[in-house]
């Protein structure tokens, strides 16, 4: 892929096969010394993330809470329900692993709920094995050496770590297939939970409540088909789970910051990219869930 001075190179890379259930994929993002600064939208998307930064250092603005994080090493990043700022500047070298639900958990076995909506170093969480693994990575002598030290840390990891309880991965698949598009107390009842216990359960083993994160991926949903539909179907929105315009346009700037009239004039953002190039359109799951049900709102 080529790289002109103002246009990062961005590279999406599969996993290691058998680690598909818990990982969705690898990321690259460099960034040339003579690129400008920009400042981008990054949309929550339903994954956890790992960063391994080897460049000049970032930074991560939560322009709701006014908190602000420099990442200059390695983060990891919980599940988010809104949408961040960050600073891209020139001579970035980054390498980011995208972690399905459930994966997170499998890796670090904290309650996940502790981590939503933050941006955390290993020594904060205590895993000292992510900065071996940083470093490992550091002395790496190309992308592909690097992939593979990737698959290696976490074939030996994840593939041999205890489950959560059946009950979170098959809410995860009704969730994932249903695209958010369905109601929690339908689901609890579909799965003979209290939809207290589902909540709890939801919040360790994931990070967010399983409104919240059905929440996030029907919008993600609804941006995908923003981009592709909305200039001939102006009420596609409705099939996707609102009830009516307000509803549609108050997620809209809850998730963008902006209404959607304004955001087709200014929608040029490295988020933008990262949807044409498939990353947040690569399914979480065809694990070991058994098949779905229709729970929509109508």
């Amino acid at each position: 892929m080529q790289q002109t001075t103002d246009s990062p190179y961005y590279q999406v890379i599969n996993p290691h096969p058998l680690l598909t259930p818990y990982i969705g994929c690898y990321w690259i993002l460099r960034t040339t010394k003579a690129s400008k600064l920009r400042r981008e939208l990054i949309l929550p998307d339903g994954y956890t993330e790992l960063i391994l930064n080897y460049g000049t250092s970032y930074f991560w603005h939560d322009r709701d809470r006014q908190i602000e994080r420099v990442i200059n090493t390695v983060h990891i990043v919980g599940e988010r329900d809104f949408s961040v700022m960050v600073d891209l500047n020139g001579g970035l070298n980054q390498l980011g692993v995208k972690i399905k639900p459930i994966g997170l958990f499998v890796l670090l076995h904290q309650p996940l709920n502790l981590l939503a909506n933050q941006i955390l170093k290993p020594d904060e969480l205590s895993v000292s094995v992510l900065q071996e693994l940083y470093e490992q990575i550091y002395e790496a002598d190309c992308d592909q050496s690097r992939i593979n030290l990737l698959n290696k840390f976490f074939l030996k990891r994840l593939l041999t770590a205890d489950l959560p309880e059946p009950l979170i991965g098959q809410a995860l698949q009704i969730i994932l297939q249903q695209q958010g598009n369905l109601r929690i107390d339908a689901l609890a009842d579909h799965l003979d939970v209290h939809y207290k216990t589902l909540e709890r359960k939801f919040k360790t083993y994931v990070g967010l409540s399983p409104k919240t994160f059905a929440r996030v991926l029907r919008f993600k949903n609804t941006y995908k088909k923003f981009h592709e539909i909305a200039h001939h179907d102006s009420s596609f929105f409705l099939d996707l789970g609102y009830y009516d315009q307000n509803h549609f346009i108050k997620d809209f700037k809850y998730f963008l910051h902006t209404t959607p009239s304004k955001y087709f004039r200014h929608r040029q953002s490295l988020s933008d990219e990262i949807v044409r190039r498939g990353l947040v359109e690569r399914e979480m799951s065809k694990i070991y869930y058994p098949s779905a049900v229709e729970l929509r709102h109508a």
